[in-house]
């Protein structure tokens, strides 16, 4: 059926003629070694003389026109001609257009009289094939004159006229264009070569070329053939500008699928977030991509651009009866325009479905931004309405409703708010947008009893819901909005939900640096809330605000209490949780009397026991009992925990709690000396400190980098991540492990700074500093004595690491067995022991803080839990119980 035209989609922006070249940003050939050396081969094989063929060939964006450009430079570098051209669409494709591109206007200058020697019916034919030559012509050419074969022969005579003093190169792109005669005339060359030194290079999409132009190559003799395959990653890196985060580069090369041009249009739209090619909204393509698309879309026929506008509403997957429907063409219609579509690759079958979707998630895009906006809402609603066109999921109905919805739409808001449930553990930016447009939809009606808002328990619902799914997001600032909108709806004193509110916005209050606010809030909350449930949420929320902002001492009173009302009514995850924060928070406020190890045992074999879907419901759990595990010298048991971490954030969907595990995990597997698997869990790490949206975990980040680094004996790597560590920008707990990472980075980078502060520490001369392989032999330290170090001392001024031999060499001097043959010895940690050596010895604090490179703080610390454990009172009794000479009965 005939379509009238105007239902026509106006596409903005369609060029009548497409100048292609400008939509092609040019950039250096990266991943193409081999491609190049058979383009460098090819033009150095003219110098014999004889013919050559170059095809080259790819789907759209694989860099196809950059080789074609080498192919040109290459030539002309060896003082070759080089002729380029490409079809071009204009009100009909121009008979032999790639051709007259490539060589009219040029003739003259290039032929010379050399042109005025060819045979009269010979001039004729190229007259008729090239403008530039009809003046010349001895009469009006005939329809026939410039038959296919008669203008492949003379288009043959006139490049071997070209070449007879020097060769040349022709170049020919987007084939897959091409009218009938430049197809005509590429294979007729290539059945009968030139006899003369002239390379014809030619490129076109594999899926879209002729039928007759792909037997002949496949035929042809002599044709060197370049297939351009995907990019492997490391090399797409190199296509990414310098701004380009490291740890978004991963998710661009898995978004471009490897395709160079889909690459280039995503880092040049990529801003703070994920690169996301399903946003909440379809987000547009960089002009060039934009335009190029605009000319493959002109080329359609009228039908062909109405339907490829209602499958880019639509979007993936498409069946013919619902794009029809949108489209508003009989299903006939949109099969056959469905299949010109297909044909010029701009959607593809789904093997084994019979669906159809676009080739990439960005012709999509490129294609709806370029639809008229008044037809595009009309496509939306019909597609909202049609059972056919919008599908009967909700996922698939929410993304028209997000735009024809109307306020007050109940049944909207119930969809939407279903959709985002649906789609955000994938997808929780698109989540929030559809929570987002429920909440406007919802009315504010006042037809409750005494006037209030009738919606208000939705309404709190959908902004709860929105609050989870912006920190998944890593939209912090508007998830906190919306726990703050929400917690104004909630009463005081409500029990149950008002407190998990508020400790959610107390957390996001505090990854936005602003933990003064978080304070006042979870304050105001306790003296207001008589449940004992929700006080234990607040005080664990209150204690691990406190320990993570720098103040373990205070964070323990609140730990205490979150950990008895817990075990009081029975919460073993938000007691386990708590456990470990006061572990924590004991160990790094220096108390003797309660170094957390009994806490963190029991708090441990209680998540022992609790399956992994479980501790979705409260991640922070095997984070703390990670952490703890960490302060109290056991990092093999800390891997262990930190992974159940990473795993339940994961399910959680919250990437902060992700890269803390991953974090600590790193500092953790260091102190194991496996730097291999640490230089794995900083990659990761960098990709969840990504999507959170926090600046002060892509911090912390760099520093597990540098302490990678340091481990690894990279000092390349090294000295560029301390200069992008910069200034750190979290504080407290995660801030200073941080800053003892970078600490020891600084130490092996030779930093002069760090080298000064040592050896006025030491009152000595510097330590030399190792590199390379001796790095990896000599930084071999205990990690986490020197984060203690630095919460307790309340500094990262002089937080350096030891670079000492290993910490269970026998010291001179020490009488008497080995430490840990002692009894009471067991207990001791291996940095324990060493100290106690060094006080059996008579080293004072200060000389022992020097001979190990720690402050006199952490020789405290160590000392005071040196006393309890082996239950003496003074340095004496420790050299007594270790180091005394064995009593013999008589």
């Amino acid at each position: 059926m005939s379509v009238p035209p105007r239902r026509y989609p106006a596409f903005d922006g369609t060029p009548v003629v497409a100048a292609t070249d400008p939509h092609r940003p040019v950039r250096p050939l990266i991943g193409r070694e081999s491609q190049r050396r058979e383009i460098e081969a090819a033009v150095q094989g003219l110098s014999q003389g004889r013919p050559a063929f170059l095809e080259i060939s790819g789907d759209p964006g694989t860099g196809k026109t950059a080789l074609l450009t080498e192919v040109t430079r290459v030539a002309r570098a060896a003082g070759i001609a080089a002729f380029n051209g490409r079809p071009q669409p204009v009100d009909g494709d121009l008979p032999f257009g790639a051709i007259v591109d490539a060589l009219d206007g040029r003739l003259p200058v290039a032929g010379g009289e050399r042109l005025d020697r060819l045979p009269t019916a010979q001039r004729d034919v190229l007259a008729a094939v090239f403008p530039s030559l009809a003046a010349d012509a001895s009469a009006p050419s005939a329809p026939d004159v410039a038959a296919p074969y008669r203008a492949a022969h003379a288009v043959r005579v006139l490049l071997e006229d070209l070449a007879s003093s020097r060769p040349v190169v022709l170049v020919l792109d987007d084939l897959q264009h091409a009218d009938a005669g430049t197809v005509d005339v590429v294979c007729r060359l290539m059945c009968t070569p030139p006899r003369a030194p002239v390379l014809l290079a030619f490129a076109h999409r594999h899926r879209q070329v002729s039928p007759r132009l792909r037997a002949t190559v496949d035929t042809a003799r002599e044709v060197t053939r370049l297939h351009l395959e995907t990019l492997a990653e490391s090399h797409a890196g190199a296509l990414m500008g310098e701004d380009t985060p490291a740890h978004a580069r991963g998710e661009l090369y898995r978004a471009s699928e490897g395709n160079p041009g889909y690459l280039r249009a995503l880092a040049d739209v990529l801003e703070q977030g994920p690169p996301g090619i399903d946003e909440a909204d379809i987000a547009p393509v960089p002009p060039w991509f934009a335009s190029a698309m605009a000319a493959e879309v002109a080329r359609l026929s009228a039908v062909g651009r109405l339907v490829v506008a209602a499958c880019a509403v639509l979007g993936d997957p498409l069946t013919v009866p619902s794009v029809a429907a949108v489209a508003e063409v009989g299903e006939q219609d949109a099969y056959s325009a469905i299949d010109e579509i297909a044909s010029h690759d701009l959607i593809r079958l789904v093997a084994g479905t019979g669906r159809f979707g676009f080739r990439h998630p960005l012709v999509r895009r490129a294609v709806y931004h370029n639809v008229s906006p008044g037809w595009r809402l009309g496509a939306h609603a019909r597609a909202a309405q049609s059972p056919s066109g919008g599908r009967t999921s909700a996922v698939g109905t929410a993304p028209h409703l997000t735009r024809v919805a109307t306020p007050g739409d109940r049944a909207a808001v119930a969809l939407l708010a279903a959709a985002a449930d649906e789609v955000e553990t994938a997808r929780p930016r698109q989540a929030a947008q559809w929570r987002r447009a429920a909440l406007e939809l919802l009315p504010y009606d006042g037809s409750g009893p005494d006037g209030e808002d009738e919606h208000t328990d939705v309404r709190t619902g959908l902004l709860l819901a929105l609050g989870r799914a912006c920190e998944a997001a890593g939209q912090l600032r508007q998830g906190c909005d919306a726990l703050a909108e929400a917690l104004r709806l909630i009463p005081p004193g409500t029990g149950g939900r008002r407190a998990a509110v508020a400790a959610g916005q107390a957390r996001l209050l505090h990854d936005l640096g602003r933990s003064g606010e978080a304070r006042a809030l979870l304050r105001a909350e306790l003296a207001h809330t008589p449940d004992e449930a929700d006080r234990a949420v607040l005080s664990f929320e209150r204690a691990r605000l406190e320990v993570s902002s720098g103040a373990p001492g205070a964070a323990c009173a609140d730990a205490a209490q979150a950990v008895r009302i817990a075990d009081r009514l029975g919460l073993r995850l938000l007691g386990g949780a708590a456990r470990g924060v006061l572990t924590v928070s004991a160990v790094l406020s220096g108390s003797a009397s309660a170094d957390g190890s009994a806490d963190f045992s029991r708090a441990a074999a209680v998540l022992d026991l609790l399956p992994d879907e479980e501790l979705a419901a409260l991640p922070e759990a095997p984070l703390w009992i990670g952490w703890a595990a960490l302060v109290l010298e056991r990092p093999h048991e800390a891997v262990r925990h930190l992974d159940r971490a990473v795993a339940a954030g994961r399910s959680a969907g919250r990437h902060a709690v992700v890269c803390h595990a991953l974090v600590a995990r790193v500092a953790a597997l260091c102190a194991t000396d496996l730097p291999t698997r640490a230089e794995e869990s900083a990659d990761e790490a960098g990709r969840a400190a990504w999507l959170s949206g926090s600046a002060a975990l892509h911090s912390s980040v760099l520093a597990a980098r540098c302490l990678v680094a340091a481990r690894t004996g990279d000092i390349d790597a090294l000295r560029s991540h301390l200069t992008a560590y910069g200034t750190p920008v979290d504080h407290g707990w995660p801030g200073t492990l941080a800053a003892e990472m970078v600490a020891e980075a600084r130490r092996a980078a030779g930093d002069p700074e760090v080298a000064a502060a040592a050896k006025a520490s030491s009152g000595g001369p510097e330590q030399a500093v190792p590199s390379g392989a001796a790095t990896r032999r000599t930084l071999s330290a205990d990690l986490t004595a020197g984060i203690t170090t630095g919460i307790t001392a309340g500094t990262t001024a002089d937080l350096t690491m030891p670079v000492i031999e290993s910490a269970a060499a026998e010291p001179p001097g020490a009488s008497g067995p080995p430490v840990a043959d002692r009894p009471g010895a067991a207990s001791l940690t291996a940095r324990e022991r060493q100290i106690a050596r060094l006080v059996s010895e008579g080293l004072k604090n200060r000389e022992i803080a020097d001979r190990l490179y720690v402050t006199q703080k952490t020789v405290e610390m160590h000392l005071s839990r040196i006393f309890a454990k082996l239950g003496v009172s003074n340095r004496v009794g420790v050299a007594r119980t270790l180091y005394a000479a064995p009593t013999t009965s008589r």
